[in-house]
């Protein structure tokens, strides 16, 4: 019963610090600056995802899983006016963490390659809500473990989002953004492309240093630590 009762004190702690980081990332889920244009480049902000796994992809014998996922903006940006809307062509980079089939973690996963968003009704305007969609995404990468590998964007499902910029005064403005991003996999250099198993739901933060990603590593590996002694205890 004293056994069980440890338990349910470790769930309901690892449940809080998550609850906590959940709240500090939304809370920080906007950037200030005094651009207003889009995207915000690195180093001002960069776009996480809020939970720790940020996409799973499963195919005929594998299963690869990214985690604490870092999607950054690079110039020069071409904005290209069409209609309304504004098409925005720029450079990005992924990093984070890459396993496949349960093996060990690759920390310093990256890849780079091109990236090509919308931004609806944008022409004319420097603040307002504008709804948004990334319209391509092509990166190259490889990992020390698993080699080479690409994702893309999904050529069928529309990864859209919502993007806010607002005048705060003082030659600055707060922006806020969210995209759901559907992605492919491949690891035979395109031939053959893997789904990802749902969207993956990324907010622009600052660049956070450390990464909300880390924070909630360490705290589980904390709470499980504790967790090892409690039970210690009861040997």
């Amino acid at each position: 019963m004293k056994t069980k009762t440890i338990f349910n004190r470790f769930t309901l702690a690892t449940a809080a610090m998550f609850v906590v980081l959940a709240l500090a990332t939304a809370a920080r889920a906007q950037v200030v600056t005094s651009d207003s244009s889009l995207p915000v480049l690195y180093p001002t902000g960069v776009y996480l995802t809020p939970n720790n796994v940020h996409t799973t992809y499963h195919g005929p014998g594998l299963v690869v899983v990214l985690d604490n996922i870092e999607h950054r903006a690079f110039g020069p940006v071409v904005r290209t006016p069409s209609g309304p809307n504004e098409i925005e062509n720029f450079n990005s980079q992924l990093v984070g963490m890459i396993s496949a089939n349960g093996g060990p973690i690759d920390n310093n996963m990256n890849a780079t390659g091109p990236v090509t968003v919308e931004v609806f009704g944008l022409i004319g305007n420097t603040t307002g809500t504008f709804n948004t969609e990334m319209l391509a995404m092509n990166l190259s990468g490889s990992s020390a473990f698993y080699g080479p590998f690409m994702i893309r964007e999904s050529p069928t499902l529309a990864s859209t989002g919502q993007t806010t910029i607002t005048d705060i005064g003082g030659g600055q403005f707060r922006i806020d953004s969210f995209f759901d991003v559907f992605t492919e996999l491949s690891v035979d250099g395109g031939q053959s492309w893997i789904p990802s198993d749902s969207s993956s739901h990324v907010n622009l933060v600052p660049t956070p240093e450390p990464s909300v990603g880390a924070l909630a590593g360490l705290a589980v590996g904390l709470l499980a630590l504790k967790r090892s002694r409690w039970f210690g205890k009861q040997c």
